[in-house]
């Protein structure tokens, strides 16, 4: 029984009509959709179907139970999507920065550090586990 699953890098890149995106560590495996959700979902078949590939020629059991896929995508495309994330309330309540600064970082005009990057990444995943914990009532 494995116990530790593979962390695989999925780079995502935003196209004219959705989203696509490839493994990093495997030639490939790639995906489409119209959404996040879609190509999550389509990237995890394509998944699916390369490592039953893998199993028929090389005799492999190999399973996506396995793997788990960490998706990255860049800060511009990520607030181009996600357009309902007012930019200056983010930066100034999640991440304690010059809100104009920030919009010149989501915009690409101003290039960050991995340590600036690391914080905004770190100031989404708060505010996700922060909307995780809420159930809303009338």
């Amino acid at each position: 029984m494995k116990l530790s699953k593979t962390l695989l890098t999925a780079i995502v890149e935003k196209t004219g009509t959705g989203f696509s995106a490839y493994i990093k560590e495997m030639d490939g495996v790639i995906a489409v959709g119209d959404s996040l959700a879609e190509l999550k979902n389509s990237l995890n078949e394509s998944l699916f179907h390369h490592l039953d590939y893998l199993n028929e020629t090389e005799g492999s059991e190999l399973s996506t139970d396995d793997y788990t896929i960490d998706y990255h995508i860049d800060l511009q495309q990520f607030f181009d999507y996600f357009k309902v994330i007012n930019k200056s309330a983010f930066a100034e309540s999640y991440l304690h920065i010059n809100k104009s600064l920030f919009r010149q970082y989501t915009k690409g005009i101003t290039s960050l550090s991995d340590k600036k990057l690391k914080k905004i990444s770190t100031g989404l995943h708060q505010l996700a586990h922060e909307l995780d914990d809420i159930s809303l009532i009338s």
